[in-house]
């Protein structure tokens, strides 16, 4: 879905400023191909059909309970809460964030995607977490349902929970997460 929306609002974005119209075909293309690199550098270990992916994305991947993939996609958080999904991708010398808000329903109800001065995916994935905080905060929903924070890295989860093994050099990057994590309160990484 945020594949899609993003799609549109680069297409929007042409539309207003360079006066380009485009084509629905090309628009279908986009989405499409975004929702397919984004669940490749995702889901490394997804296994996913690209032939059929063209066709219907969803039957690309439906076997996954087949093959013990089934904790690999978004589940809602509890009734009344949000669930923040977070991802940093590197790829030759570009890095970029991204994330998406979504209620416990599955609405999204914000997201963010853009470049990201980084060296790697990782550093990239703990700037999300900062940013993801800011937009939560922003949007005036502290103290009203609980976040979740989904990090999709089992070495960034490692460093939020011990900060004994965070990179030196991500030390600055991690005092702006921890003193925004301090006027939260109550966040669930997972």
């Amino acid at each position: 879905m945020s594949a899609a929306c993003w799609s549109v609002w680069l297409a929007r974005n042409e539309l207003v400023f360079d006066r380009k119209w485009p084509k629905l075909s090309s628009l279908v293309f986009l989405s499409k191909t975004r929702a397919l690199m984004w669940i490749k550098s995702v889901y490394e270990e997804l296994k996913v059909d690209e032939r059929i992916w063209w066709v219907c994305p969803f039957r690309s991947w439906r076997n996954f309970k087949e093959v013990g993939l089934s904790g690999k996609f978004w589940c809602p958080p509890c009734y009344g809460g949000v669930k923040f999904n977070v991802r940093g991708v590197a790829c030759e010398d570009e890095v970029w964030c991204g994330g998406v808000l979504k209620r416990s329903d599955g609405v999204a109800r914000a997201l963010f995607s853009g470049p990201f001065k980084a060296k790697d995916s990782f550093v990239a994935k703990v700037g999300a977490i900062g940013i993801t905080l800011d937009m939560f905060f922003e949007m005036g929903w502290k103290g009203k349902c609980a976040l979740f924070i989904e990090v999709g890295s089992l070495k960034v989860l490692n460093w939020l929970e011990n900060k004994g093994v965070r990179p030196w050099l991500m030390f600055p990057l991690f005092k702006e997460v921890n003193l925004r994590l301090s006027l939260m309160g109550n966040v669930t990484f997972c």
